[in-house]
């Protein structure tokens, strides 16, 4: 069966064998039964700024919020854009929609250009989905009992990147994972996290890697968490991360009990600073080296101190 035949070249369906070159395929083909995407999905745009809410199609009907983006996504591979501005939420964006990319115009952790924030009592996003990616946007004052970022099921490998976090004294953690689901291949990197209450970091996470943060931790607050709750959680990695303390009961990472066991969990590179504890450590030192402390009332600067 051939039905082809389109000016400057052939077009159509086509059955049994068949030479092309150039091939170009519109809308999706399948070979023997089995389907293949043809793209990496379809753009959508936000900005806050537009006087009326579009469809999302381009810079001029953009839509005004995040979350009317998110509902017209699908579980493609879209990209949403996000425009300078800031973006007032009353309840949380909920993510829920698989390979979701969501884009900010944020050059580094300490850029404002784009900020997500809500004065009320509630996290800033939610995810329960996979292979979701948020880069380059500022999440701020997470109202009085809620988190920045957190998930709230089991999530396959999301992606983090070049976030701001401020939590202004407010109870939470800058991304939270799950208590009892897993995060496995979570992926927090070059992103900055000040003043939450209870934390920058929650990794409870399997292959979770962290590298390259900037923390400022709040009195009784901890840096990075370690918390295992859900399991043994292995193959970790944290490294390269620079902490700074308010040397008032809080904590510069904290590793769990049960954490860590040779293999599952390497703690390395870190500088952590002025922390009351920079690093805790309740089981062994396995996996906890080459980690710089200072200002805790020890020496001026110990490697690996208090992580034993």
């Amino acid at each position: 069966m051939s039905n082809f035949n389109k000016i400057g070249g052939r077009y159509g369906m086509h059955s049994g064998s068949a030479k092309f070159k150039n091939l170009q395929v519109d809308a999706g083909f399948s070979v023997q039964g089995n389907s293949f995407p043809t793209g990496p999905g379809s753009t959508f745009y936000v900005d806050s700024g537009v006087n009326a809410n579009g469809n999302g199609s381009s810079w001029s009907l953009a839509f005004k919020t995040i979350q009317a983006a998110v509902d017209a996504a699908s579980e493609n591979g879209d990209t949403i854009y996000v425009a300078p501005g800031d973006y007032s939420i009353a309840v949380a964006i909920e993510i829920e929609k698989d390979n979701l990319r969501l884009i900010g115009p944020n050059k580094s952790c300490n850029d404002y250009a784009a900020m997500v924030y809500t004065s009320a009592a509630d996290n800033l996003v939610e995810i329960d989905a996979h292979n979701v990616s948020i880069v380059g946007l500022g999440f701020s004052a997470a109202g009085g009992a809620g988190h920045g970022i957190t998930f709230t099921g089991a999530s396959y490998k999301c992606y983090i990147a070049q976030c701001r976090f401020d939590g202004w004294g407010n109870i939470g953690y800058g991304v939270k994972a799950d208590d009892t689901s897993d995060s496995p291949d979570l992926v927090v990197e070059d992103c900055l996290f000040r003043s939450w209450a209870t934390g920058g970091i929650y990794a409870n996470t399997t292959r979770g890697l962290f590298r390259r943060n900037m923390i400022f931790v709040d009195a009784a607050s901890i840096g990075i968490n370690f918390a295992q709750t859900g399991g043994n959680r292995p193959d970790s990695m944290c490294y390269e991360n620079y902490i700074i303390g308010s040397n008032s009961t809080d904590t510069g990472i904290q590793i769990a009990a049960t954490e860590p066991t040779d293999g599952t969990l390497l703690v390395a590179n870190n500088v952590v600073t002025n922390c009351s504890t920079n690093i805790t450590q309740d089981k062994s030192d396995a996996g906890v080296v080459n980690n710089g402390t200072s200002g805790n009332g020890a020496a001026a600067i110990i490697v690996d101190a208090q992580a034993a």
